[in-house]
C-alpha cells in the first residue's frame, strides 16, 4: 500500500491565508481551551492567602485610592455620579483592558514551551486568556452591581433603561481592541524584547489618556481632542452612559474607535499568523 493511499484524519498544513483563523479547527481544540483557562486561573493565585478573593481587592483598594487622591484632594467632578460608583466602573474597565492586553501581549513567551513540543491551533490560546480575563471581569463587575442596587435602595436617582442591554456588545468591543493591540505587541515582541518591557509604562500613562479618573466633560479644549484621539475613550464614555445615562458620546468618536479596533485586529491576525511559524527559533 502506498503512502499516497492512506486516508488521513487530519493534515496539518501551513496557512495559505495569512488572516486565517481556521475556526473548525479552534472548535475541535475547545477542551484545550477549556485547560488553558483553568490553568490561568490556577496559577493566578498559586500560594496566595487570599486566592480568588484577588479578584475583589483589587478593584477596591484601587477604586478607594481613586476617591481620596482624585475626588477629596483634586476634587475632580463625577458628573452627579456617586464617587464610589464612577470610579468602581472606571477601574474594572481599565483593569480589564489593560490586564487583557498585558496577557496577550505575553502569549508566546509564557507559552513558549508548549508551543516549542505540540502542535495545536495557537490561536487557542489567545482565546482561552480572553475567557479567563472576561471571568475576572464578571466577577469584578458584580461587585459593582450590589454597590449600585445599595445606592438605589439610598435613594439615588439611579439610571434603568433599555440601554443596559448594550453593554455585552461594548465588552466585545473592548475585548476585541485589547487583544488586537495585545497581539500586535506579542508578535512584535518575539524580536524586540524592549517593547514588553515598555508595556507597563505605556499603560500607565494610557490611562490617565482616557477618562477613567475623570468625566469628559470636564475637559475642554485642545486637551479634550487629545483624550478624544485614545479610541478607549469612546468605549468607557459609552459604558458609563448606558450605566448612569451620562456621557459625552458622539457618532464620530464611536466610529473612528470601531475603526481602530478592527485595525487593530486584522494587524494582530496578520502578525499572529506570521510569527507563529518561526518564533521558536527567535524567542
Amino acid at each position: 500500500m502506498n503512502f499516497d493511499d492512506y486516508k488521513w484524519d487530519t493534515v496539518i498544513e501551513a496557512k495559505q491565508n495569512p488572516f486565517s483563523l481556521r475556526i473548525g479547527q479552534i472548535l475541535e481544540y475547545r477542551d484545550l481551551i477549556f485547560l488553558f483557562v483553568k490553568r490561568d486561573i490556577a496559577t493566578t493565585y498559586k500560594q496566595t492567602i487570599l486566592g480568588p478573593l484577588w479578584y475583589i481587592a483589587q478593584p477596591v483598594f484601587t477604586t478607594i485610592m481613586f476617591m481620596i487622591v482624585f475626588r477629596h484632594v483634586a476634587n475632580l467632578s463625577t458628573d452627579d455620579i456617586p464617587p464610589i460608583l464612577f470610579y468602581s466602573i472606571g477601574t474594572i474597565l481599565w483593569s480589564f483592558f489593560s490586564s487583557l492586553l498585558t496577557c496577550q501581549a505575553r502569549v508566546f513567551y509564557t507559552n513558549k514551551d508548549i508551543f516549542g513540543k505540540v502542535y495545536f491551533p495557537r490561536l487557542t490560546v489567545p482565546i482561552s486568556v480572553i475567557f479567563s480575563e472576561s471571568l475576572k471581569f464578571l466577577i469584578q463587575f458584580s461587585l459593582f452591581v450590589i454597590l449600585f442596587i445599595i445606592y438605589l435602595f439610598k435613594g439615588y436617582a439611579g439610571f434603568l433603561s433599555l440601554k443596559l442591554l448594550f453593554l455585552p456588545l461594548i465588552m466585545i468591543w473592548l475585548i476585541l481592541m485589547a487583544t488586537g493591540l495585545g497581539l500586535i505587541v506579542s508578535s512584535i515582541t518575539t524580536r524586540y524584547r524592549d517593547l514588553a518591557m515598555a508595556l507597563t509604562f505605556f499603560l500607565s500613562m494610557l490611562m490617565y489618556a482616557a477618562p477613567v479618573v475623570y468625566p469628559l466633560s470636564g475637559v475642554t479644549g485642545k486637551l479634550k481632542m487629545i483624550i478624544m484621539f485614545n479610541p478607549i475613550t469612546a468605549i468607557i464614555e459609552c459604558f458609563r452612559f448606558c450605566c448612569f445615562g451620562v456621557g459625552e458620546i458622539s457618532w464620530q468618536s464611536v466610529l473612528y474607535s470601531i475603526a481602530c479596533t478592527f485595525l487593530f485586529l486584522l494587524g494582530g491576525i496578520l502578525l499572529f499568523n506570521k510569527n507563529e511559524k518561526a518564533f521558536v527559533d527567535v524567542i
